[in-house]
């Protein structure tokens, strides 16, 4: 057997601003007592690396497997520059507040440099216990703007930033698209799935006393101050469809059909139970809220399988020149 539907071992990351919501809400095994912030359920980094946990090719990394199927895992998909998986999926557990931070567009990232990345992300809303984002800056705000409340909650003025930032109260449903660029801040009590290109880049512009560092000369350079802030979207299937991924929100009534897509897809799977079996895979691949899966270009006769209706974000990667 070649490619099948593959799950993988989450990659757990403790942050200061975690919690233990994936613990109830999915029944995670979390190390003890830690905060955990982040899962990654389908990442290729250096800082973070997807192993397989299920079929043959059960150990391996999705680097190696992308290594030596490349065109059966991403068909007309290309991978990054450095030859990795153009996807990072996570879950996010938000306990307190995030950081106020930019991640850089292209052009942004090469004139840094290395290791500074492009990334693009996008915000999809699984709970919120009265919770909020910070999404954009207000119209006619300025780097000037930015610049006097950065000196100004440097000498302890609370909420410096308040009348430059779009707040956003958010429930779950909602869909939030963050283009490079885009000032940003997770409030506490928000559980979300995060897809985005795959980069670990981030300039924080405040950490609201927390002490961590600051990066206001790189942040400045990336913010993207005459864009529009992007509307919260909550209906409709194709959810964003951008150059690097396409996110579309499936409703899946119980019973069996085929999969018919030729592209790479993966699966975050947010309510109900089902299975995917394909080929001669001797076991199906079972599916619950909580799990991700990818599956390949180059699986053979895919089929799903509902026992209970099933909602998913289906992210595919579209085809891009090399």
């Amino acid at each position: 057997m070649s490619v099948y539907p593959y799950k993988f071992e989450p990659v757990y990351k403790e942050k200061i601003w975690g919690g233990r919501a994936l613990e109830r809400l999915f029944g995670r095994d979390l190390p003890a007592g830690a905060k955990i912030g982040e899962s990654w359920e389908l990442a290729d980094l250096p800082e973070g690396q997807s192993v397989v946990s299920n079929g043959p090719d059960a150990g391996e990394t999705l680097n190696s497997l992308l290594a030596d199927k490349a065109e059966e895992i991403l068909g007309l998909g290309v991978a990054t520059d450095e030859g990795r998986f153009p996807l990072l999926l996570k879950l996010l557990d938000a306990n307190d507040i995030l950081s106020l931070q930019v991640h850089p567009d292209e052009q942004a990232a090469a004139e840094s440099g290395p290791p500074a990345k492009f990334k693009t992300e996008c915000w999809y809303i699984l709970e919120s216990r009265d919770g909020y984002i910070l999404k954009g800056v207000r119209p006619g705000v300025t780097e000037a703007d930015f610049r006097r409340a950065i000196a100004a909650e440097a000498e302890g003025e609370e909420n410096a930033f308040g009348d430059l930032l779009v707040r956003f109260d958010v429930r779950a449903g909602d869909f939030h698209y963050l283009p490079a660029g885009t000032v940003h801040a997770l409030g506490p009590g928000v559980v979300l799935a995060e897809i985005q290109t795959p980069s670990y880049t981030t300039y924080r512009i405040s950490d609201w006393g927390r002490g961590r560092d600051v990066h206001v000369a790189e942040a400045l350079k990336c913010i993207h101050f005459e864009s529009a802030v992007e509307p919260p979207g909550t209906g409709g299937n194709v959810l964003v469809s951008t150059p690097w991924f396409v996110v579309r929100r499936l409703l899946l009534p119980t019973g069996q059909r085929e999969l018919t897509s030729s592209e790479c897809t993966a699966w975050m799977t947010l309510a109900g139970k089902g299975q995917i079996a394909c080929g001669d895979l001797n076991e199906p691949v079972p599916l619950s809220a909580g799990d991700t899966v990818l599956i390949p270009a180059g699986t053979e006769t895919p089929a799903v399988t509902v026992e209970e209706k099933m909602t998913l974000l289906e992210v595919t990667i579209p085809k891009r020149e090399s």
